[in-house]
């Protein structure tokens, strides 16, 4: 994303306002100018920067748990990575009630991704749950939860 440039400052006195303190043409475009990179600033700011969320798990069970409640931000969920040092289970993550759109994780003492591309946007104020199932001796699950600042 290209940031807009604002115009030089003027340097002339009197040239951003007049004597009654109201914009003159030059000043009024100078402001646009300085709104318009700030804009162009929070936007780039807010799109597409990496966030990551990383947790052990000692002794995972089958069932849920709250891992983030209440998201303070949004962000979208585009991979989850699993590890375990003895043990099997299956990890789902959701969004509140919702799991993300493609596949659970096979958690074993093999690294695994999954890629999410479809109901993985959190809004604030949503819960990042997960599921676990089919939990066999599993111990010390690492999960890191990876996506983008939406």
């Amino acid at each position: 994303m290209a940031i807009t440039k604002p115009l030089p400052t003027p340097t002339q006195a009197g040239t951003l306002v007049n004597k009654d303190g109201v914009a003159t043409r030059e000043g009024h475009r100078y402001f646009e100018s300085l709104g318009k990179t700030v804009s162009d600033l929070v936007a780039q700011a807010n799109t597409d920067e990496p966030w990551a969320f990383s947790v052990l798990v000692q002794y995972p069970e089958d069932g849920s748990q709250t891992v983030i409640l209440a998201m303070p931000y949004a962000v979208t969920i585009t991979s989850v990575t699993t590890k375990c040092t003895t043990g099997t289970a299956t990890l789902t993550v959701k969004i509140n009630s919702t799991a993300l759109g493609g596949t659970a994780n096979s958690v074993s003492t093999s690294e695994q991704t999954q890629a999410h591309s479809s109901g993985n946007a959190m809004t604030a104020g949503d819960d990042l749950v997960f599921t676990w199932s089919s939990s066999s001796s599993i111990e010390n699950a690492s999960v890191t939860v990876s996506g983008t600042v939406a």
